[in-house]
């Protein structure tokens, strides 16, 4: 299994690899006009400038080789966030999906499908046996969407990560695996299809 920065695209977004340079503005104007719907997100610690933290996080574990991240661009180029895969595992071929957020007004579209669509064909195709995802337990819209995505939910971890404001977080896990693929993309594109019939309607 091979995990590298690559540049992925459908019809409705475009992944690029993530540049610090070139995207952290972006990424800090839209987590700012995010607010409060970002109550669960795992580095959001206001009032302090938690998302100067974030982007070090983000560097450093790009540079680790724990983190492969991605800006998340729309078909006209506009920047609509970015998702990423974390600590990829070459010997067991497990990745996780994770470190996913977009801008208010891309949230409950075809954004997320899209996204995922090639983010896991892409991890699958790679030799894959395993994908999964870890989401905070209060964070009820992400556990719904994952759900939607056909993703199976593994278990619970309770209490397993204290959080920068230090909240103590429980972890729902989900995943999808690659004897499961087939399916999960069938319907991932069936419901792509239909955004496209609205689309071209």
């Amino acid at each position: 299994m091979l995990i590298e920065p690559v540049t992925l695209q459908n019809e409705f977004v475009r992944l690029v690899p993530f540049e610090i340079g070139g995207h952290a503005e972006a990424l800090r104007d839209m987590a700012e006009r995010s607010g409060q719907r970002l109550a669960t997100w795992p580095f959001f610690n206001p009032p302090g400038d938690w998302i100067s933290d974030w982007v070090k996080s983000i560097r450093k574990r790009t540079e680790a080789g724990t983190l492969v991240p991605f800006a998340v661009l729309a078909s006209d180029g506009r920047f609509v966030g970015m998702s990423a895969y974390l600590n990829p595992d070459a010997a067991s071929r497990n990745v996780e999906i994770g470190m996913t957020i977009y801008a208010p007004e891309f949230q409950g579209g075809a954004t997320n499908p899209a996204c995922k669509h090639l983010l896991l064909s892409h991890a699958f195709g790679q030799g894959a046996i395993r994908v999964y995802f870890n989401v905070d337990e209060r964070n009820l819209r992400s556990r719904a969407a994952v759900m939607k995505l056909g993703a199976t939910q593994e278990g619970v971890l309770r209490d397993n990560r204290i959080l920068p404001d230090g909240f103590v977080r429980t972890t729902v896990v989900f995943s999808v695996l690659a004897r499961e693929w087939p399916a999960v993309k069938a319907g991932l594109e069936a419901r792509l299809s239909a955004f496209e019939d609205v689309n071209h309607g």
